[in-house]
Parts: C-alpha cells; sequence; structure tokens
C-alpha cells in the first residue's frame, strides 16, 4: 500500500511541474515535446511524433490538433502515401520554440519533491 502513496506523491509532484510550465509557456509537456520533436526543421510523420512522445496514437492525436489549433504546426499529406500525414512547424511555431529555448525550466522544485519523496520511510 505504500508504494501506492508514493506514486500517488510522484504524479502530484510531476502535476505541479507540469501546471508552472503550462503557465510559463501557454503549453502542456506534451504539446512542447511535439514542438521539440520538430524544432530540428525536418517534417515528421504522426508515427514519429507519437515515438518521440511516447504516448498512444490516439492520445498523440489530440495533442497534435491542439497544436495545430494554436497555430503552431501544419499537416500535409504524405506523397508516397496519401493516408499519411506529415507535420512541420509554422513559423509561429518557430517563434513559439526560440521563446522555450530562451526560458530556463526550473526543475529545483520538482527535484526536491523527487529527493523528498525518495527519503520518505
Amino acid at each position: 500500500m505504500e508504494s501506492i502513496c508514493k506514486l500517488k506523491d510522484l504524479y502530484k509532484a510531476l502535476y505541479n511541474f507540469e501546471k508552472k510550465f503550462s503557465e510559463v509557456n501557454g503549453l502542456t509537456i506534451n504539446e512542447g515535446m511535439v514542438l521539440c520533436c520538430l524544432k530540428d526543421g525536418k517534417s515528421k510523420s504522426a508515427n514519429e511524433l507519437c515515438d518521440f512522445v511516447g504516448l498512444s496514437n490516439s492520445r498523440v492525436s489530440r495533442i497534435i490538433n491542439t497544436v495545430e489549433n494554436k497555430g503552431y504546426i501544419m499537416r500535409e499529406m504524405g506523397i508516397a502515401d496519401k493516408r499519411q500525414m506529415i507535420f512541420t512547424l509554422t513559423d509561429s511555431g518557430l517563434q513559439k520554440v526560440k521563446e522555450m529555448q530562451a526560458k530556463e525550466i526550473d526543475f529545483s522544485g520538482f527535484a526536491a519533491s523527487l529527493t523528498q519523496l525518495m527519503n520518505k520511510e
């Protein structure tokens, strides 16, 4: 039972970190990861984004739609396979990536929570 309580504390620490990240950047961590995957300027397929983010196809599909609605990415049909969608950063998305890279992400609170959690008996 104790491991469930520790897991709850871990989720709470991650939730608090993501909440602060979202307030600072105007994006969730998952949305930020999609932009991070595309920051090299190369187009990526939905499967490549899924592999990078590490979530299910359906979850990443919803994240892609949100980031697309915010105007940070655009989709195009694949050339070889018309069923495949290819995603690229828009100018607005590239600007958002630059803004995020210029900000220092403060992991200290999250790290302190993890340290405290690991030291709990």
